[in-house]
């Protein structure tokens, strides 16, 4: 094997684990919504599977955060919609902004549904119970929170990572997620009712070589989820993590790659996508991470708790049983 073959192997095995794991946050792209008529939607959410339920969504903006904003509406759902709306300045690729969190907000409210947009950071512990407290005051209790918000750093391996790069993608993906349970669970448990999803990702099943920061993180989410599971499921709490694969974000698209090399294209993280899946398809689309997320807050899921269910295309075939 030639050292050009050599290169291209191991420039494509760093895209198939590093990148994969890249994939699935909310700080993403801006996904494409239609909203219906009022009346129409008004008729079809009355009856939905979340109809007269509340639910938190963190990374609301975008991405996987605004797709299953909108499917949680149009299943009868008022949605509290939390983004930080502005960049960290280590993450290499920009957030979403305040008109992409205005634009999540318009999208849930043509189905005929409340919205109450936050701007809040996750990193901020007092942000998050006052936004749950605002939810609280405004839309009457919280059913549901969806602990979505994450970001990611590019070629950071952990003999170069800087303080920043560490601290940001820990204490946004981690610590983040921990916040926001910490602000919902005293209400959840007080009124022996609610369910919780976090979003952790494929990279928190396999290693992240180049982004260790990130597969730390996505690691401690199902850890986190598996113990406050145990912790709150006699208050009749229900705790659950979904695990996405590739997903159609801004994130994902940013890719990830060996020191010193270019940047891979949309194509080529969409053939690696592709060989990385079971199924023969490459990059999902968020819509597909909002219908697990949703079967899991919804009646159907109802016992299910500590459980980690991976939108993975088939890659999951290849983890440990």
């Amino acid at each position: 094997m030639s050292d050009t073959d050599k290169k291209e192997m191991t420039r494509r095995e760093v895209l198939t684990t590093g990148g994969a794991a890249l994939a699935g946050l909310a700080a993403a792209s801006t996904v494409a919504g239609q909203g219906t008529q009022a009346g129409e939607a008004g008729q079809r959410n009355a009856a939905g599977r979340l109809a007269g339920r509340v639910a938190i969504i963190t990374g609301a903006a975008r991405g996987i955060g605004r797709a299953t904003a909108v499917r949680f509406a149009r299943e009868g759902a008022d949605v509290v919609l939390i983004d930080i709306a502005r960049n960290i300045p280590s993450a290499p690729y920009p957030l979403a902004t305040p008109e992409d969190l205005a634009e999540t907000e318009r999208l849930v409210r043509a189905e005929n549904r409340r919205a109450l947009a936050v701007r809040a950071d996750v990193r901020e512990m007092s942000q998050m119970r006052q936004a749950t407290e605002r939810a609280i005051r405004e839309l009457g209790k919280v059913d549901i929170l969806f602990a979505n918000a994450g970001i990611a750093t590019m070629n950071s391996p952990l003999v170069s990572i800087t303080d920043p790069q560490w601290r940001d993608v820990l204490e946004v993906n981690l610590f983040g997620v921990a916040n926001a349970m910490r602000a919902v669970l005293p209400h959840m448990v007080e009124r022996k009712s609610g369910v919780i999803v976090a979003n952790s990702s494929v990279g928190g099943r396999m290693g992240t070589p180049g982004v260790p920061n990130y597969g730390a993180a996505k690691w401690g989410i199902i850890g986190l989820v598996k113990s406050v599971a145990l912790e709150v499921g006699k208050s009749n709490v229900r705790v659950n993590a979904v695990c996405p694969t590739f997903i159609d974000t801004e994130l994902t698209w940013q890719g990830t790659s060996l020191p010193g090399q270019p940047r891979p294209t949309r194509a080529e993280i969409e053939q690696v996508a592709r060989q990385f899946h079971g199924l023969d398809v490459g990059v999902l689309p968020p819509e597909d991470v909002a219908a697990a997320v949703l079967f899991l807050v919804s009646d159907e899921g109802r016992f299910l708790t500590g459980e980690v269910i991976d939108v993975a295309a088939g890659s999951n075939a290849r983890w440990q049983a």
